[in-house]
């Protein structure tokens, strides 16, 4: 317990006073009248029970480049907290027309879900859902792969990291865009979320004129990432959600967390009957035959 105190302090000491200490949190939406307001708990230890200033700018961003998510039809966000900016904005600017999923650990979920009910008209809520997600676990209750996820103040401990990097390749597809805003506090948790990165992405951050949003700390960044067209290794493997063809994006999950097109499984597989260990036995040899035929067939 002390430990995590001492942890939530050393944090809270990068933050704007007035995000932590007030009950509540505002934020107008544009220059309309509408304002969005997320209750937290300034006396909790628990990191997600208060707002912290990377999801300010998120949803901000989000908010101000409406563009950026139209056509999208899921959207998740990963460690929401108790307010869940970033997905309730998400859901605001694409009228209610995409499946949002907020998610995040359970002691903080009773604060995501008053704040989604309080701040969200019936249709905006209408595809919007709540759900418990711990990183690097299987995510199957999530219903991935998604057109877009959001993370907002999520690289803050160097042990979360390659989790939280098992989750986004379990949830996305190769077309999925992820945006990652954080703030630059430990050099060596950002260097190793920055290794994953360069392994597994293909990212850009998001220039900062496309972030002049209102009382937007210098410190903080937005990146957007896509998967690159590569293999996860098992051990960044965790359940996936879809092991499907995916007829609306010619994708296929094999399994690996990483989807693959019809024709890559077809090449992939006509190599390894070429090859010379594919002859080693009859018994091989018809397993790739069957692997071939599998191939050819969208599973139903």
């Amino acid at each position: 317990m002390e430990a995590a105190a001492a942890a939530a302090q050393e944090l809270l000491a990068h933050e704007a006073p007035f995000t932590h200490w007030a009950r509540y949190v505002e934020l107008r939406i544009g220059r309309a009248s509408r304002v969005v307001a997320v209750e937290q708990d300034p006396d909790s230890f628990v990191l997600g029970a208060t707002v912290w200033d990377s999801s300010k700018t998120l949803f901000q961003f989000i908010e101000r480049h409406p563009e950026r998510f139209e056509g999208l039809m899921s959207i998740c966000e990963l460690g929401a907290g108790c307010g869940g900016l970033a997905g309730i904005a998400s859901a605001i600017v694409t009228h209610g027309l995409a499946d949002v999923v907020l998610t995040d650990v359970g002691p903080v979920l009773p604060w995501l879900r008053r704040n989604v009910r309080a701040n969200l008209t019936d249709r905006e809520r209408q595809r919007v859902r709540v759900e418990q997600c711990v990183w690097g676990t299987p995510v199957t209750r999530l219903k991935a792969p998604f057109d877009c996820l959001l993370c907002a103040d999520v690289v803050y401990e160097k042990a979360c990291v390659k989790p939280l990097v098992q989750s986004l390749l379990a949830l996305s597809h190769r077309k999925t865009v992820i945006f990652v805003a954080n703030e630059r506090r430990a050099p060596a948790v950002r260097a190793e979320f920055m290794r994953y990165l360069d392994t597994y992405f293909q990212w850009q951050e998001v220039p900062a004129g496309a972030l002049e949003v209102d009382g937007r700390k210098e410190t903080i960044e937005v990146f957007e990432l896509r998967r690159k067209k590569r293999r996860v290794p098992r051990e960044m493997r965790i359940g996936t959600a879809s092991e499907d063809w995916d007829h609306h994006k010619g994708l296929h999950d094999d399994g690996d967390g990483q989807d693959t097109s019809p024709s890559d499984v077809w090449n992939d597989l006509l190599r390894d009957l070429s090859s010379d260990r594919a002859h080693g036995s009859k018994g091989q040899h018809k397993l790739l035959l069957t692997r071939v035929h599998a191939a050819r067939l969208p599973r139903s």
